[in-house]
């Protein structure tokens, strides 16, 4: 079995690494006045969460977008619950030691999360063809 496909199943690697790099830059930058190894510290950390951690996120994003029927419930709840949960576990990461300002080392998150998550959702949601009930009953009585 080849593992990076098996890991493909529950990372967006494109996604992973995309947010890797830049939100591990930003949180770099956040921390860069305590010094270089710090700020190296805080970053690493945030980059290795958002590729591991958030790649899982994007793939819980996009089972909850597809799944739920109604497409505003579905963009709302998705949306919530994955920014709420990433915020959170951002925030606990940044807690543990190495991180000289962890409020503001997940200020990014913060600020982000929702609408990216929110772009997402609604790409999926619009590439994967689903048919909300309320589309389906008035494209019927037509």
């Amino acid at each position: 079995m080849n593992p990076i496909r098996f890991i493909g199943k529950y990372i967006d690697y494109p996604t992973a690494i995309a947010g890797a790099i830049i939100m591990g830059f930003i949180v770099g930058l956040v921390n860069a006045d305590h010094g270089l190894w710090p700020a190296f510290t805080a970053a690493i950390k945030q980059a290795a969460y958002t590729f591991l951690f958030g790649g899982v996120m994007i793939k819980l994003l996009y089972l909850l977008v597809v799944r739920i029927k109604p497409k505003i419930p579905a963009m709302i709840f998705s949306t919530l619950s994955v920014s709420l949960l990433t915020i959170l576990l951002v925030y606990l990461v940044h807690s543990m030691k190495g991180t000289p300002k962890p409020f503001y080392s997940t200020l990014p998150t913060i600020f982000f999360a929702p609408p990216g998550f929110f772009a997402l959702a609604w790409r999926k949601r619009k590439r994967s063809g689903v048919v909300s009930q309320q589309s389906a009953v008035s494209s019927q009585q037509s």
